[in-house]
């Protein structure tokens, strides 16, 4: 097979960044009196901060407890991921995710220890071109609507995640991405440009299993082998209400077919409630490409820290070829920045690829 010509650039900038993170964490430790590694006053949720070095340590970790039809009552450590973000000068930052997942199981009395992996979430170094332009290599988050760019489970309203959301195209991409915020009509524009060629580039143990929350193992494998799309999200209403619309062409592994998908997002929060929405279709050459469906979100707050969910969902799957109706309540409670706790009943009704039951977790932002 022969060699594809963009893999060596971008493990050279990963591997680049790594050398420039160790070597400038060494010359600021030789030159500053202990100050290299003082760290700035934490806060939880915010990270640690190493001033001196340009670095800063961060992650969460979150333990679900669910108990839903046709199985039995689960515990688990389900994610540990350590954020690490490194400034190499002035113009050039470098990020990567580790992450485990399902570290701990536990069913009734039963620990079975689990099944730990440990995945290369996202690795990239930015490159700041301008103000309205970033430019990044690497694997990164795949930019089709919110939720997935903001997909750590101490910074969503609930456990579950909604199928249009993961259902249909792969959550992460490795290739080059630009993006940033321009002014249209004294408003402001965010955009996101991405090419992805996970075939030649892939990075880590891609796990991007199109249904995933506690749906068994009959989830299909969502991995792009090739991508090009993007992203835009406009401001209106002096930024309470954010409207988004995306765009991909893109080949997955599996089932082997190309695929376009377009979808559309928004966001508008007031005092009194904050309400989402994100709504997909995919279209394909084969009978088995068409998908299609969407979400309808609102958080109220009820109390200090304490705030009332509510979602509605349909979804068509083509494999298997189902129409799944989702509606779910929830209760998300954030105690003290940082630490979010949540308790989720969902209600299914067509198909069995998201159970009905109870969901619960507690995650922290570090």
């Amino acid at each position: 097979m022969s060699r594809h010509p963009l893999r060596p650039l971008v493990l050279g900038v990963i591997v680049l960044g790594s050398v420039f993170f160790i070597a400038n964490g060494a010359r600021a430790a030789d030159t500053t009196e202990g100050g290299a590694w003082q760290a700035a006053p934490y806060s939880l949720g915010q990270g640690l901060y190493f001033p001196g070095l340009g670095l800063r340590l961060g992650g969460y970790a979150d333990v679900h407890v669910f108990d839903l039809d046709g199985s039995r009552a689960n515990s688990s450590l389900r994610d540990v991921s350590l954020f690490v973000t490194k400034d190499l000068g002035d113009r050039w930052q470098f990020f990567t995710e580790l992450a485990t997942s399902r570290t701990v199981n536990v069913t009734g009395a039963e620990n079975d220890g689990g099944e730990a992996k440990i995945d290369v979430e996202r690795v990239y170094a930015d490159f700041h071109a301008t103000p309205a332009i970033t430019l990044r290599v690497g694997k990164f988050l795949t930019p089709i609507g919110e939720w997935n760019l903001v997909h750590a489970d101490p910074l969503t309203w609930t456990v579950s995640r909604p199928l249009a959301t993961s259902a249909a195209f792969a959550r992460h991409a490795a290739g080059a991405m630009a993006f940033g915020t321009v002014a249209v009509k004294g408003r402001d524009l965010d955009y996101w440009v991405f090419a992805d060629d996970s075939k030649n580039l892939g990075v880590g143990q891609d796990a991007d299993d199109a249904f995933t929350d506690y749906t068994g193992d009959r989830s299909p494998r969502n991995n792009f082998r090739h991508a090009v799309g993007g992203r835009v999200l406009y401001h209106l209403a002096g930024d309470s209400l954010a409207v988004g619309a995306s765009y991909v062409a893109y080949q997955l592994e599996e089932p082997r077919h190309d695929y376009k998908l377009t979808g559309i997002d928004f966001t508008w929060t007031t005092r009194y409630v904050e309400l989402t929405g994100e709504a997909i279709y995919r279209s394909g050459a084969s009978p088995l490409s068409s998908e299609r469906g969407g979400f309808v979100e609102a958080g109220f707050p009820i109390a200090s820290h304490l705030y009332l969910i509510g979602r509605v969902e349909r979804y068509h799957t083509s494999v298997p070829e189902t129409t799944t109706l989702v509606r779910t309540e929830a209760l998300n409670y954030r105690p003290i920045p940082g630490l979010v706790l949540k308790l989720e009943h969902r209600n299914t009704k067509g198909g069995d690829i998201v159970p009905s039951g109870w969901l619960a977790s507690i995650s922290v932002l570090f």
